[in-house]
């Protein structure tokens, strides 16, 4: 919707830039995934590097000495400082020369002065998982996310960040559950894997065929645009409705009743306060037409509301 948006509002616009740019958005999601990880790793990795500093000071204290470097044997640290998948798909992000490093020990300070970290440190249990996940998860949901300076730092990064956080965040917390011996990262699966390239690939079959049908899906729509005047429509209401009536005649897998409670939630957040119910009532009135008519054929039982 976004990419159709922003290519219908330049004059002559070259649609295969939008799609390239259509295909990075979706990848970024992957790299958004692969980036929280490292810098969950690397806040915990300044440990190390402040062992360090207080280890080759020239008169140090016994608490020099003796500062816990406890979090580098977490599992969850070790994984990610050791596992090749990881550090391939790291360097394949190029995203590490982006690492803020101002932020991380702001938020190395915050993690360390915490009173989880501390009886974490102080906990005579080694290579416990659960603590190991919890101190992870406590560092993830306590330190890092509510702090304004890297919701800053990821929101420049990332400008879909708002939009694909809660996807990413939950990929980052079954990592988190799931691994034992060794991380597990999802983008190592072959159902995710192949899952990207069917978002890919649906994605772009979408986008062209939406700004590709426009007036012919214009065409259709407005006799159902009762008392509305189409130049007083909010025009990301009609891409919705477009992209909508493209998803029942030529997405056969996709049933109708999902179609349209995902475009009603995308108009309702994206949209005006009224979009959601404007929405609504035009694709149900469209729908149920064009099911009179056997202009919507689905594949599969229950996939047409009739």
């Amino acid at each position: 919707m976004q990419t159709i948006y922003a290519f219908e509002l330049l004059e002559n616009a070259n649609p295969n830039l939008y799609s390239k740019s259509l295909q990075n958005n979706i990848q970024s999601v992957n790299n958004l995934y692969v980036y929280l990880l490292f810098f969950i790793r690397e806040i915990c990795n300044e440990v190390d590097n402040m062992a360090k500093i207080k280890a080759e000071k020239l008169l140090p204290t016994d608490e020099d000495l003796n500062y816990s470097t406890k979090i580098l044997s977490n599992s969850i640290v070790q994984g990610l400082n050791h596992n090749e998948a990881y550090q391939k798909e790291l360097k394949k992000s190029a995203l590490s020369g982006k690492l803020d490093e101002v932020i991380v020990r702001h938020l190395y300070q915050k993690m360390i002065d915490s009173e989880v970290y501390q009886q974490y440190i102080l906990s005579e249990k080694n290579f416990d998982l659960e603590e190991d996940r919890k101190v992870i998860d406590y560092l993830l949901d306590e330190i890092i996310l509510p702090d304004e300076l890297f919701q800053e730092h990821i929101e420049d990064l990332f400008p879909n960040w708002e939009d694909d956080a809660g996807f990413v965040l939950e990929a980052v917390r079954q990592l988190v559950k799931k691994s034992k011996d060794e991380i597990k990262l999802h983008t190592n699966k072959p159902s995710v894997k192949s899952k990207v390239l069917e978002l890919a690939s649906f994605a772009d079959s979408l986008y062209q065929k939406v700004i590709e049908s426009k007036e012919e899906m214009m065409i259709k729509i407005e006799p159902f645009l009762k008392n509305w005047e189409v130049e007083r429509i909010a025009v990301l209401d009609l891409i919705i409705i477009r992209m909508a009536l493209i998803e029942f005649l030529d997405f056969p897998t996709i049933p109708t009743k999902v179609t349209i409670n995902e475009y009603v939630d995308i108009a309702k957040d994206y949209s005006t306060p009224k979009s959601g119910d404007f929405v609504n009532g035009v694709l149900d009135k469209m729908m149920k037409n064009m099911l009179k008519n056997g202009l919507i054929l689905k594949e599969g039982r229950g996939l047409n509301d009739k």
